[in-house]
């Protein structure tokens, strides 16, 4: 557990004290951003393989307490669900430094930050008790912020200010609730003894109030989604982009983590607000793929679509799905992370060689294959656990309202055929480009790794835990 959560802050301390005026200065950092990845992920793996799959409780626990927090005792631990999210991250991560490894303009200070930004995940992911949850939420902000600061253009930090100031607002959001929750208990608390608190009716209502707030402030729900749109649809760098968009991902664990089955009658009315906006932006979001015809800008819609959907799905009065939205969000992170460095890889080909977009795949066969199979497998063909999986949700949001499921169902339909579209321009061949022109198709290396992946899908059809010894 331990290694688990300090391996990429020992990698980032590696990749820090390297020289900058080595020639191979970037490549040395890139193998050494890589290699940690890929030892988080074994142990990942090998924790997978001491776990009991079978178990719901929290296993491996792992308490500290230190300096002027020597009062307070700091619970860490992991459950199947926790080591799942994990492991997506992990493996997008990974995805994420490829997709850039063979840029030599990339300062090496932009993986020293994604391994910190790991290290600050995974501390989020494995903590037990609300002050450690509350102090890695905070800490994560930084070395994302200056993750995407790195990579985005200066005219557009404006609107990464916004963004900033949105987060900013969830910080204190949750401080407050902590220094509440903490005040009328006299001691840190663990998240799963939450909804035994006995607190008054105003207390109950700011502490539940400013708790999920903090976390929805993480998710692209309106009025708050134009921020994260801004920065998404802005950021040429696939790692900074896959960066961001597990940041929606870890509001969703936290609302998973934190949300009683049981909704405290203090804020029970403000469920509905929520669904209610989270349906509208679906909607919204899903229509405005034809809107907009560049790539990108569809694959954005996709991804908050279905950050959504397990947003809505959270806050269905049952735990049964916690699993299902647990298996599809793995699969999704998997999915929509290779999707994101491929078509980055094709977006710079066709700057580089001055072509239109439009039917570039043709020139690029490894890429065609890959981004086919990711985009047949990111709408649920051919049949995997992520079509399951999110059809299993998609049911109980039909059993607790079929006018919810109709437009939830409506919008996922939307953003899978605005992907379709989009796959069809790429392979378009009415479309003439000069043959003569050199189109660099991605690497064996790469390729190699897209068709593991789409393997582990398939495979986790047949069996989900398949890599448990």
């Amino acid at each position: 557990m331990f290694l688990i959560i300090f391996i990429p802050l020992i990698g980032s301390i590696f990749v820090l004290s390297t020289k900058d005026n080595m020639r191979e200065t970037f490549k040395n950092t890139e193998q050494v951003a890589l290699l940690t990845v890929f030892v988080d992920i074994l142990l990942l793996l090998t924790l997978f393989s001491a776990t009991d799959i079978a178990s719901h409780n929290i296993q491996h626990k792992l308490e500290l307490s230190w300096g002027f927090f020597s009062t307070f005792k700091f619970s860490f631990g992991i459950d199947v669900q926790s080591l799942m999210f994990l492991l997506g991250i992990q493996i997008s991560a990974f995805v994420g430094i490829l997709g850039i490894r063979k840029n030599k303009q990339t300062p090496k200070s932009v993986l020293f930050y994604t391994l910190l930004y790991l290290f600050c995940l995974n501390g989020y992911f494995t903590a037990q008790d609300v002050l450690s949850l509350y102090i890695f939420y905070t800490s994560s902000l930084f070395p994302l912020y200056m993750l995407i600061g790195l990579t985005l253009d200066m005219r557009q930090h404006k609107m990464l200010l916004r963004l900033a100031l949105h987060h900013f607002l969830g910080s204190i959001l949750f401080f407050a609730s902590v220094i509440l929750i903490i005040d009328s208990n006299e001691q840190n608390i663990l998240i799963n003894a939450l909804d035994t608190l006995k607190l008054s009716k105003n207390e109950a209502i700011w502490i539940w109030a400013s708790l999920f707030s903090a976390f929805i402030l993480r998710m692209p729900v309106w009025p708050f989604h134009h921020a994260i749109t801004s920065v998404s649809v802005s950021l040429k760098n696939p790692l900074a982009f896959i960066a961001l968009h597990i940041m929606p991902i870890s509001g969703i664990y936290g609302v998973m983590r934190c949300w009683p089955l049981n909704i405290p009658i203090e804020i029970e009315m403000f469920s509905p607000i929520l669904q209610m906006l989270c349906l509208l932006t679906m909607i919204f979001t899903s229509a405005g793929g034809y809107i907009y015809s560049n790539t990108p800008q569809k694959l954005y819609n996709y991804v908050l679509v279905y950050d959504l959907s397990y947003l809505l799905a959270v806050f269905l009065p049952t735990d049964i799905i916690a699993t299902n939205i647990t298996y599809s969000v793995f699969s999704f992170l998997l999915i929509s992370s290779s999707l994101i460095v491929l078509q980055a890889h094709i977006l710079e080909q066709s700057v580089r060689s001055n072509t239109s977009i439009k039917g570039i795949l043709r020139f690029m066969p490894k890429a065609s294959v890959s981004y086919f199979l990711f985009t047949m497998a990111a709408i649920g063909l051919p049949v995997s656990a992520f079509f399951w999986n999110n059809f299993m949700i998609v049911s109980e949001i039909f059993n607790f309202n079929l006018y919810s499921g109709t437009l939830v169902m409506l919008a996922m339909m939307l953003a899978g055929i605005a992907l379709l579209q989009s796959l069809y321009t790429l392979k378009n061949e009415t479309t003439s480009i000069d043959p003569d022109i050199k189109i660099k198709d991605i690497d064996a290396y790469t390729f190699c790794i897209s068709l593991m992946l789409i393997c582990a899908l398939l495979l986790s059809l047949l069996k989900p835990f398949w890599f448990v010894l």
